[in-house]
Protein backbone atom coordinates (compact mmCIF):
# COMPACT_ATOMS: atom_id res chain seq x y z
CA UNK A 1 0.00 0.00 0.00
CA UNK A 2 1.32 3.72 -0.86
CA UNK A 3 2.61 5.27 2.27
CA UNK A 4 4.85 8.58 2.72
CA UNK A 5 8.05 6.78 1.99
CA UNK A 6 6.49 5.35 -0.90
CA UNK A 7 5.35 8.93 -2.64
CA UNK A 8 8.67 10.83 -1.87
CA UNK A 9 10.45 8.35 -3.79
CA UNK A 10 7.90 8.88 -6.43
CA UNK A 11 8.36 12.52 -5.96
CA UNK A 12 12.32 12.32 -6.16
CA UNK A 13 12.62 9.95 -9.06
CA UNK A 14 10.39 12.48 -11.04
CA UNK A 15 12.61 15.08 -9.83
CA UNK A 16 15.64 13.36 -11.16
CA UNK A 17 14.63 11.95 -14.52
CA UNK A 18 12.21 14.87 -15.69
CA UNK A 19 8.47 15.38 -16.02
CA UNK A 20 8.51 13.78 -19.85
CA UNK A 21 10.32 10.66 -19.44
CA UNK A 22 8.38 10.38 -16.01
CA UNK A 23 4.58 10.22 -17.55
CA UNK A 24 6.75 7.85 -20.55
CA UNK A 25 8.61 5.47 -18.05
CA UNK A 26 7.12 5.69 -14.39
CA UNK A 27 3.49 6.93 -14.99
CA UNK A 28 2.37 3.06 -15.06
CA UNK A 29 5.24 1.66 -12.84
CA UNK A 30 4.44 0.38 -9.42
CA UNK A 31 6.89 2.00 -7.29
CA UNK A 32 7.35 0.53 -3.66
CA UNK A 33 10.15 1.00 -0.83
CA UNK A 34 11.11 -1.02 1.66
CA UNK A 35 13.94 -1.74 4.15
CA UNK A 36 16.23 -2.77 2.30
CA UNK A 37 15.50 -2.16 -1.93
CA UNK A 38 13.45 0.63 -3.76
CA UNK A 39 11.51 -1.54 -6.25
CA UNK A 40 10.15 -0.61 -9.45
CA UNK A 41 7.78 -2.92 -11.34
CA UNK A 42 7.36 -1.87 -14.97
CA UNK A 43 4.35 -2.78 -17.05
CA UNK A 44 6.24 -4.46 -19.58
CA UNK A 45 9.43 -6.28 -19.85
CA UNK A 46 9.99 -4.02 -22.96
CA UNK A 47 9.99 -0.67 -19.92
CA UNK A 48 11.74 -2.71 -17.08
CA UNK A 49 14.75 -3.15 -19.80
CA UNK A 50 14.74 0.46 -21.05
CA UNK A 51 14.72 2.15 -17.62
CA UNK A 52 17.12 0.06 -16.27
CA UNK A 53 19.59 0.69 -18.46
CA UNK A 54 18.28 4.78 -19.20
CA UNK A 55 17.66 5.64 -15.23
CA UNK A 56 19.54 3.06 -13.21
CA UNK A 57 22.18 5.81 -12.09
CA UNK A 58 19.35 7.87 -10.63
CA UNK A 59 17.67 5.36 -9.12
CA UNK A 60 20.39 4.32 -7.44
CA UNK A 61 21.22 7.71 -6.11
CA UNK A 62 17.02 8.00 -4.87
CA UNK A 63 17.40 4.48 -2.77
CA UNK A 64 20.38 5.51 -1.19
CA UNK A 65 19.02 9.12 -0.47
CA UNK A 66 16.06 7.01 1.10
CA UNK A 67 18.38 4.43 3.32
CA UNK A 68 17.51 1.79 0.88
CA UNK A 69 20.42 -0.35 -0.55
CA UNK A 70 19.73 -0.19 -3.72
CA UNK A 71 16.81 -0.18 -6.58
CA UNK A 72 15.59 -3.29 -8.04
CA UNK A 73 13.83 -2.74 -11.67
CA UNK A 74 11.28 -5.78 -12.66
CA UNK A 75 8.63 -6.27 -15.37
CA UNK A 76 4.92 -6.48 -14.17
CA UNK A 77 3.42 -10.41 -14.65
CA UNK A 78 -0.19 -9.23 -14.49
CA UNK A 79 -0.90 -8.43 -17.88
CA UNK A 80 0.71 -5.07 -18.69
CA UNK A 81 1.93 -6.09 -21.69
CA UNK A 82 -1.24 -6.46 -23.31
CA UNK A 83 -1.63 -2.90 -22.69
CA UNK A 84 1.17 -1.82 -24.01
CA UNK A 85 1.05 -4.12 -27.72
CA UNK A 86 -2.43 -2.34 -28.91
CA UNK A 87 -1.49 1.27 -29.49
CA UNK A 88 -3.76 1.53 -32.11
CA UNK A 89 -6.49 0.77 -30.61
CA UNK A 90 -6.42 2.95 -27.68
CA UNK A 91 -8.03 6.29 -28.82
CA UNK A 92 -9.77 5.56 -31.95
CA UNK A 93 -11.74 7.98 -33.53
CA UNK A 94 -15.06 7.72 -33.78
CA UNK A 95 -15.58 7.07 -37.94
CA UNK A 96 -13.44 4.00 -37.22
CA UNK A 97 -14.39 0.95 -37.03
CA UNK A 98 -14.44 -1.14 -33.69
CA UNK A 99 -11.62 -3.56 -34.26
CA UNK A 100 -8.71 -2.30 -37.12
CA UNK A 101 -6.88 -4.76 -38.82
CA UNK A 102 -3.02 -5.04 -38.04
CA UNK A 103 -1.12 -3.77 -41.53
CA UNK A 104 0.68 -5.78 -43.02
CA UNK A 105 3.87 -4.38 -43.16
CA UNK A 106 7.43 -5.03 -45.60
CA UNK A 107 10.81 -6.53 -44.59
CA UNK A 108 13.59 -4.87 -43.52
CA UNK A 109 15.89 -7.86 -44.61
CA UNK A 110 14.11 -8.10 -47.91
CA UNK A 111 14.89 -5.17 -49.45
CA UNK A 112 17.71 -4.79 -52.03
CA UNK A 113 20.58 -3.32 -50.63
CA UNK A 114 23.38 -1.11 -52.59
CA UNK A 115 24.96 1.62 -53.10
CA UNK A 116 22.24 4.18 -53.87
CA UNK A 117 20.43 2.72 -50.16
CA UNK A 118 23.06 0.98 -47.84
CA UNK A 119 23.12 4.39 -45.42
CA UNK A 120 19.75 4.96 -44.97
CA UNK A 121 18.90 1.13 -44.52
CA UNK A 122 21.94 0.48 -42.20
CA UNK A 123 20.80 3.48 -40.14
CA UNK A 124 17.73 1.61 -40.25
CA UNK A 125 18.93 -0.96 -38.60
CA UNK A 126 21.30 0.26 -35.89
CA UNK A 127 18.05 2.75 -34.90
CA UNK A 128 15.96 -0.71 -34.06
CA UNK A 129 18.53 -3.02 -32.68
CA UNK A 130 21.31 -0.61 -30.51
CA UNK A 131 19.57 1.13 -28.07
CA UNK A 132 21.93 3.88 -28.14
CA UNK A 133 21.14 4.54 -31.60
CA UNK A 134 18.95 7.91 -29.72
CA UNK A 135 21.33 10.24 -31.58
CA UNK A 136 20.05 8.93 -35.52
CA UNK A 137 16.34 10.23 -33.97
CA UNK A 138 14.37 11.39 -35.95
CA UNK A 139 15.54 9.37 -38.27
CA UNK A 140 14.57 11.31 -42.02
CA UNK A 141 14.90 9.63 -45.09
CA UNK A 142 14.32 11.66 -48.62
CA UNK A 143 14.55 10.42 -52.15
CA UNK A 144 12.30 10.26 -55.31
CA UNK A 145 9.20 8.11 -55.97
CA UNK A 146 9.87 4.60 -55.96
CA UNK A 147 13.43 4.30 -54.43
CA UNK A 148 12.30 2.19 -51.38
CA UNK A 149 11.13 4.80 -48.45
CA UNK A 150 8.17 3.10 -47.91
CA UNK A 151 9.80 -0.19 -47.80
CA UNK A 152 12.63 1.45 -45.33
CA UNK A 153 9.99 2.70 -42.77
CA UNK A 154 8.01 -0.46 -43.04
CA UNK A 155 10.94 -2.55 -42.32
CA UNK A 156 11.71 -0.66 -39.49
CA UNK A 157 8.21 -1.06 -37.63
CA UNK A 158 8.72 -5.09 -38.88
CA UNK A 159 11.80 -5.75 -36.91
CA UNK A 160 10.95 -3.03 -34.07
CA UNK A 161 7.36 -5.42 -33.29
CA UNK A 162 9.61 -8.43 -34.03
CA UNK A 163 12.29 -7.59 -31.30
CA UNK A 164 10.10 -5.44 -28.87
CA UNK A 165 7.18 -7.73 -28.66
CA UNK A 166 6.16 -5.41 -25.74
CA UNK A 167 6.43 -2.06 -26.97
CA UNK A 168 3.85 0.41 -28.89
CA UNK A 169 4.62 1.46 -32.25
CA UNK A 170 2.61 3.53 -35.02
CA UNK A 171 3.47 3.28 -38.46
CA UNK A 172 1.30 5.64 -40.55
CA UNK A 173 1.05 8.51 -43.14
CA UNK A 174 1.42 11.75 -43.03
CA UNK A 175 -2.26 12.12 -44.73
CA UNK A 176 -3.70 9.52 -41.97
CA UNK A 177 -1.83 11.39 -39.28
CA UNK A 178 -3.71 14.92 -40.42
CA UNK A 179 -7.10 12.51 -40.89
CA UNK A 180 -6.95 11.45 -36.85
CA UNK A 181 -5.86 15.08 -35.69
CA UNK A 182 -8.94 16.49 -37.90
CA UNK A 183 -11.28 14.09 -36.20
CA UNK A 184 -9.84 14.40 -32.51
CA UNK A 185 -10.17 17.72 -32.99
CA UNK A 186 -13.89 17.55 -33.92
CA UNK A 187 -14.77 14.78 -31.38
CA UNK A 188 -13.03 16.66 -28.71
CA UNK A 189 -10.69 14.02 -28.11
CA UNK A 190 -7.32 15.66 -28.97
CA UNK A 191 -6.60 14.70 -25.09
CA UNK A 192 -6.81 10.83 -25.83
CA UNK A 193 -5.37 12.07 -29.26
CA UNK A 194 -2.17 13.44 -27.79
CA UNK A 195 -1.61 10.72 -25.01
CA UNK A 196 -1.74 8.00 -27.22
CA UNK A 197 0.78 9.42 -29.70
CA UNK A 198 3.27 10.39 -27.50
CA UNK A 199 3.21 7.54 -25.61
CA UNK A 200 4.76 5.32 -28.45
CA UNK A 201 8.05 3.86 -28.15
CA UNK A 202 8.46 4.31 -32.12
CA UNK A 203 6.34 6.56 -34.15
CA UNK A 204 6.74 6.20 -38.37
CA UNK A 205 5.50 9.40 -40.80
CA UNK A 206 5.70 8.33 -44.13
CA UNK A 207 4.89 10.83 -46.73
CA UNK A 208 5.70 14.00 -43.96
CA UNK A 209 5.42 16.26 -46.91
CA UNK A 210 1.66 15.84 -46.78
CA UNK A 211 0.83 18.13 -43.74
CA UNK A 212 2.99 21.14 -45.58
CA UNK A 213 0.70 24.54 -45.87
CA UNK A 214 -1.96 22.62 -42.97
CA UNK A 215 -0.33 25.30 -39.74
CA UNK A 216 -2.67 23.26 -36.64
CA UNK A 217 -0.96 20.27 -38.19
CA UNK A 218 2.35 20.78 -39.03
CA UNK A 219 2.16 22.14 -35.60
CA UNK A 220 0.51 18.90 -33.76
CA UNK A 221 3.28 17.26 -35.49
CA UNK A 222 6.40 19.38 -34.45
CA UNK A 223 4.70 19.24 -30.49
CA UNK A 224 4.37 15.09 -30.98
CA UNK A 225 7.95 14.98 -32.02
CA UNK A 226 9.50 17.09 -29.49
CA UNK A 227 7.13 14.97 -27.12
CA UNK A 228 8.39 12.13 -28.22
CA UNK A 229 12.43 12.61 -28.25
CA UNK A 230 12.36 13.77 -24.41
CA UNK A 231 11.11 10.63 -23.27
CA UNK A 232 13.60 8.58 -25.69
CA UNK A 233 11.17 7.21 -28.00
CA UNK A 234 12.44 6.80 -31.84
CA UNK A 235 11.07 8.70 -34.55
CA UNK A 236 11.70 7.79 -38.28
CA UNK A 237 10.12 10.10 -41.59
CA UNK A 238 10.15 10.14 -44.66
CA UNK A 239 9.22 12.33 -47.41
CA UNK A 240 10.10 13.10 -51.11
CA UNK A 241 12.24 15.95 -50.52
CA UNK A 242 14.73 17.47 -47.84
CA UNK A 243 12.90 19.06 -45.17
CA UNK A 244 14.39 22.46 -46.12
CA UNK A 245 12.80 22.39 -49.60
CA UNK A 246 9.13 21.20 -48.83
CA UNK A 247 6.95 24.43 -49.86
CA UNK A 248 4.84 25.89 -46.95
CA UNK A 249 7.10 23.81 -44.42
CA UNK A 250 6.83 24.70 -40.82
CA UNK A 251 10.55 26.28 -39.83
CA UNK A 252 10.54 24.57 -36.64
CA UNK A 253 9.24 21.20 -37.95
CA UNK A 254 11.83 21.25 -40.32
CA UNK A 255 14.38 22.39 -37.65
CA UNK A 256 13.18 19.31 -36.05
CA UNK A 257 13.37 16.76 -38.94
CA UNK A 258 17.33 17.98 -39.57
CA UNK A 259 18.13 17.32 -36.01
CA UNK A 260 18.78 13.36 -36.41
CA UNK A 261 20.17 11.65 -38.68
CA UNK A 262 19.11 12.81 -42.33
CA UNK A 263 19.70 10.37 -45.29
CA UNK A 264 18.91 10.36 -48.84
CA UNK A 265 18.20 7.36 -50.88
CA UNK A 266 19.38 8.09 -54.39
CA UNK A 267 18.08 6.55 -57.89
CA UNK A 268 18.46 2.30 -57.56
CA UNK A 269 21.82 1.41 -60.30
CA UNK A 270 21.29 -0.86 -62.95
CA UNK A 271 22.79 -3.56 -61.05
CA UNK A 272 20.48 -3.14 -57.68
CA UNK A 273 17.33 -2.90 -60.54
CA UNK A 274 18.50 -6.58 -62.15
CA UNK A 275 18.76 -8.17 -58.35
CA UNK A 276 15.55 -6.44 -57.54
CA UNK A 277 13.87 -7.52 -60.89
CA UNK A 278 15.10 -11.12 -60.32
CA UNK A 279 13.47 -11.35 -56.18
CA UNK A 280 10.40 -9.85 -57.84
CA UNK A 281 9.78 -12.47 -60.57
CA UNK A 282 11.02 -15.43 -58.10
CA UNK A 283 7.76 -13.81 -55.86
CA UNK A 284 5.74 -14.15 -58.84
CA UNK A 285 6.89 -17.27 -60.02
CA UNK A 286 8.80 -16.69 -62.91
CA UNK A 287 12.37 -17.07 -64.08
CA UNK A 288 13.42 -14.80 -65.52
CA UNK A 289 16.87 -15.42 -68.20
CA UNK A 290 20.20 -13.15 -68.64
CA UNK A 291 18.46 -11.38 -71.75
CA UNK A 292 15.08 -10.60 -69.72
CA UNK A 293 17.16 -9.62 -66.56
CA UNK A 294 19.23 -7.27 -68.18
CA UNK A 295 16.01 -5.35 -70.67
CA UNK A 296 14.59 -4.97 -67.40
CA UNK A 297 17.59 -2.90 -65.87
CA UNK A 298 17.36 -1.40 -69.56
CA UNK A 299 14.25 -0.39 -69.41
CA UNK A 300 13.55 0.97 -65.42
CA UNK A 301 14.14 3.97 -63.39
CA UNK A 302 12.73 2.23 -59.95
CA UNK A 303 11.06 -0.55 -58.19
CA UNK A 304 7.35 0.13 -59.07
CA UNK A 305 8.59 0.23 -63.07
CA UNK A 306 10.03 -2.85 -62.20
CA UNK A 307 6.79 -4.42 -60.53
CA UNK A 308 4.52 -3.19 -63.06
CA UNK A 309 7.02 -4.22 -66.21
CA UNK A 310 6.98 -7.85 -64.28
CA UNK A 311 2.99 -7.64 -63.80
CA UNK A 312 2.59 -6.62 -67.52
CA UNK A 313 5.42 -10.34 -68.12
CA UNK A 314 3.02 -12.29 -66.29
CA UNK A 315 -0.38 -11.25 -67.93
CA UNK A 316 0.84 -11.43 -71.22
CA UNK A 317 2.43 -14.85 -70.79
CA UNK A 318 -1.01 -16.07 -69.21
CA UNK A 319 -2.53 -14.58 -72.48
CA UNK A 320 -0.58 -17.08 -74.76
CA UNK A 321 -0.16 -19.56 -72.38
CA UNK A 322 3.68 -19.36 -72.42
CA UNK A 323 6.39 -21.80 -70.32
CA UNK A 324 9.61 -21.84 -69.45
CA UNK A 325 12.02 -18.76 -68.39
CA UNK A 326 10.98 -15.14 -69.66
CA UNK A 327 13.55 -14.12 -72.11
CA UNK A 328 14.41 -10.67 -72.96
CA UNK A 329 11.74 -10.26 -76.02
CA UNK A 330 9.29 -11.11 -74.24
CA UNK A 331 9.98 -8.33 -71.32
CA UNK A 332 10.39 -6.02 -74.68
CA UNK A 333 6.60 -7.69 -76.26
CA UNK A 334 5.31 -6.69 -72.69
CA UNK A 335 6.83 -3.67 -72.03
CA UNK A 336 5.38 -2.36 -75.60
CA UNK A 337 1.94 -2.75 -74.51
CA UNK A 338 1.87 0.03 -72.11
CA UNK A 339 5.23 2.09 -73.30
CA UNK A 340 4.09 4.99 -75.76
CA UNK A 341 5.57 5.54 -78.86
CA UNK A 342 6.53 9.13 -78.18
CA UNK A 343 6.85 11.59 -75.15
CA UNK A 344 3.42 13.89 -76.52
CA UNK A 345 -0.24 13.09 -77.75
CA UNK A 346 -0.99 12.51 -81.37
CA UNK A 347 -3.30 14.92 -81.73
CA UNK A 348 -5.84 15.17 -85.02
CA UNK A 349 -4.53 18.08 -86.55
CA UNK A 350 -1.06 16.24 -87.14
CA UNK A 351 -3.02 13.21 -88.49
CA UNK A 352 -4.85 15.20 -91.10
CA UNK A 353 -0.69 17.20 -92.06
CA UNK A 354 0.48 14.24 -92.49
CA UNK A 355 -2.05 12.24 -94.81
CA UNK A 356 -2.03 15.88 -96.45
CA UNK A 357 1.74 15.71 -97.13
CA UNK A 358 1.64 11.78 -98.31
CA UNK A 359 -1.38 11.87 -100.73
CA UNK A 360 -0.13 15.64 -102.10
CA UNK A 361 -3.38 17.51 -101.37
CA UNK A 362 -4.24 21.15 -99.48
CA UNK A 363 -5.93 21.11 -96.45
CA UNK A 364 -8.86 22.78 -98.31
CA UNK A 365 -9.26 20.09 -100.72
CA UNK A 366 -9.39 17.59 -97.78
CA UNK A 367 -11.90 19.46 -95.87
CA UNK A 368 -14.20 20.18 -99.08
CA UNK A 369 -16.95 18.75 -101.06
CA UNK A 370 -15.04 16.99 -103.35
CA UNK A 371 -14.32 13.37 -104.03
Amino acid sequence: MPGPMTDMAAERIRERVGSGPWRMWFDRATIRLDGQSLHIEAASSFEADWISRRFRGPLQEVAHELGAACAKISASQTGGDAAVETPASEAPSPPSPPTRPRKRLLRLDDMEVGTCNDLAWSASRQLVDEPGARHLSPLFVHGPCGVGKTHLLQGICHRFRATHPDASMRYLTGEEFTNQFIQAVRHGQLDRFRSTMRRLHLLAIDDVHFVSGKTRTQEEVLHTLDAMSISGARLVLASDAHPATIRRFHKGLASRCTSGMLVQIETPTPDLLRRLATRIASSMGLTLDAGAVETIGARCCDARQVQGLLSRVLAYRTMRSQQGPVTGLDVAAAGSLATPRSGRPVVVRSVIEAGCEVLGVSLEDLRGRGR
